[in-house]
């Protein structure tokens, strides 16, 4: 595991009235792992990820990217700066093929970061970013399709490829099988983690499929009542009492 941390959460709390959702969460989080976060419902998951990413704003605590406290930024900045939740990249649009919306995810960071360079420039090279993409997530059957007719596994993994235009340097997932049929999801999570791996990327997700946590998170953080309840190799974390009572026995 790499020395520094990309992310760091300091004592994070979330208050929706007299609810506390997210109780003082301290986790760091490194480029070169893959992190699999679970709990039963009502832990404080999703909301975790939602003041990662800025999707709601924090009651209290710091959130740290790089070393640099971002925890008033706007979200399209974190984006930027390179964290990445897959729904905030640019939508799926049914009209157009699978490659050309990977072609609009890659133009919407090239408008943004490359403003000295012509429209045809930066739609040359969002074409061939485009196609190497499709290349590394193996989407070459459906490049040329119309998105409203690919499987729903196909979208899932669109999905992730379109957030990896976004050239992150840690990306969160919120479930990234739901939906998708047994014998898909491993394929689908084989893919993104193997991408992500090669890009030195590292990869946050929720997962309620237990199996799918043991076998594609390199660590595992168990949340209950909005706090951590253990943070370790999947092995240590499945065979916790704590873990077993609270939240396997339980259901996740």
């Amino acid at each position: 595991m790499s020395s520094t941390p990309i992310l760091e959460t300091v004592d994070v709390r979330k208050e929706f009235g007299n609810l506390v959702a997210v109780d003082g969460i301290s986790l760091e989080f490194y480029t070169d792992e893959t992190v699999g976060i679970i709990g039963p419902n009502g832990a404080g998951k999703t909301t975790f990820i939602n003041l990662i990413s800025g999707v709601l704003p924090l009651t209290d605590g710091q959130i740290l990217f790089a070393g640099d406290d971002i925890s008033d930024l706007k979200r399209y900045k974190r984006v930027r700066r390179g964290l990445v939740r897959s729904f905030q990249i640019p939508q799926i649009y049914d009209e157009l093929t699978l490659r050309e919306n990977i072609q609009s995810s890659i133009l919407s960071r090239k408008q943004e970061n490359n403003r000295l360079f012509t429209p045809t420039d930066r739609e040359e090279e969002s074409l061939q970013e485009a196609n190497e993409l499709i290349e590394t997530f193996n989407l070459e059957a459906h490049a040329d399709e119309h998105t409203e007719h690919l499987p729903h596994g196909v979208r899932k993994v669109l999905d992730v490829a379109m957030s990896f235009a976004l050239e992150p340097q840690i990306m969160f997932l919120d479930e990234p099988t739901s939906g998708v049929g047994s014998k898909e999801k491993n394929d689908v999570m084989e893919t993104i983690t193997q991408a992500a791996d090669e890009q030195n990327i590292g990869l946050v997700f929720i997962e309620h499929d237990m199996e799918l946590i043991r076998e594609y998170s390199s660590r595992t953080v168990a949340l209950h009542e909005g706090r951590v309840l253990l943070d370790d190799e999947p092995d240590a974390v499945f065979n916790s009492e704590e873990v077993n009572e609270f939240i396997l026995e339980g259901g996740v």
